[in-house]
């Protein structure tokens, strides 16, 4: 599913197409299902005619702020991607959605596996799930992130999927933050200690912006046709690869359904007596040297 830097990359590249200050004069729906809010007449409708104002993103959604006051919602599921066009330029198909504009182009929805989503709304903060922090913003502070972790036994990767927890993450940047951290992603977030907690806010914010920096990049080298999915993380994704820092095979497991990797050398569980200890112990326990 695409994350933060997925996400902040199509927003990019309607901001490079110069997609604020145009009008939707038409709208195309081939998948009725994706259409989450209002009902499909009433959407279709309340965008014909409508500026684009902005775009911007919250967590894992696009917005685009209307003229009239309403926003216009997109999430992209799971392969969706989006692009403006020349309204005579061939249609891709798996394009399921297009919104003509009034400068003889079109936004295109691309979405090979229907699981993207579209609302129009005139109350965002109802619509939207709640959402915790945006990781690149001034609000998320290590203090931040640890009022987040304090006291919860769920496991530290489980803890950073929950949007409300932390907005954009996914799969891929957790494990990627988590290994740069140090930390294994079985941990219970309320064992982690104050450094490790601000290790992993270090590791959150270098990821994303690492990320972020490729996609510009790539963005720039190959317009008017940038990728949408690009591999920008350090880490293997398959069991049995050497890890880049210690060269030790990586670990494949599952957390709450979600796949993971990570390497057990780099990324150690604390021995389950001393867990255990540190669990019941009211007092800190001692380090051992």
């Amino acid at each position: 599913m695409p994350e933060l830097p997925e996400v902040e990359n199509a927003c990019r590249i309607l901001l490079r197409s110069k997609l604020p200050g145009r009008t939707i004069e038409r709208v195309d729906v081939g998948w009725a299902p994706t259409v989450k809010q209002p009902s499909l007449e009433d959407f279709v409708l309340g965008l014909q005619s409508r500026r684009v104002e902005a775009v911007s993103r919250r967590g894992k959604y696009i917005l685009l702020p209307l003229d009239n006051g309403e926003t216009f919602i997109i999430h992209l599921g799971m392969t969706g991607g989006l692009s403006v066009r020349p309204s005579a330029q061939e249609l891709d198909p798996m394009v399921r959605h297009s919104f003509r504009l009034d400068d003889g182009r079109t936004l295109r929805f691309r979405d090979p596996r229907k699981f993207g989503h579209l609302w129009l709304t005139a109350n965002l903060d109802a619509t939207l799930p709640p959402l915790g922090p945006e990781p690149l913003s001034p609000d998320f502070t290590a203090a931040a992130l640890a009022s987040r972790l304090e006291n919860r036994n769920a496991p530290v990767k489980a803890l950073l999927l929950e949007q409300s927890v932390v907005a954009g993450l996914g799969n891929l940047y957790v494990d990627e933050s988590l290994f740069l951290a140090g930390i294994h992603p079985s941990r219970e977030s309320g064992s982690l200690t104050v450094p490790e907690i601000e290790g992993l806010h270090r590791a959150i914010l270098d990821s994303l912006t690492a990320a972020n920096a490729i996609y510009d990049r790539a963005r720039e080298a190959e317009w008017p046709d940038p990728p949408s999915a690009l591999h920008t993380w350090s880490l293997p994704r398959k069991e049995g690869e050497p890890c880049p820092r210690c060269a030790a095979p990586f670990d494949s497991l599952r957390i709450r359904g979600r796949g993971t990797f990570c390497c057990p050398v780099c990324q150690p569980l604390p021995e389950p007596a001393i867990r255990e200890k540190a669990k019941t112990s009211p007092k800190p326990a001692t380090p051992i040297c």
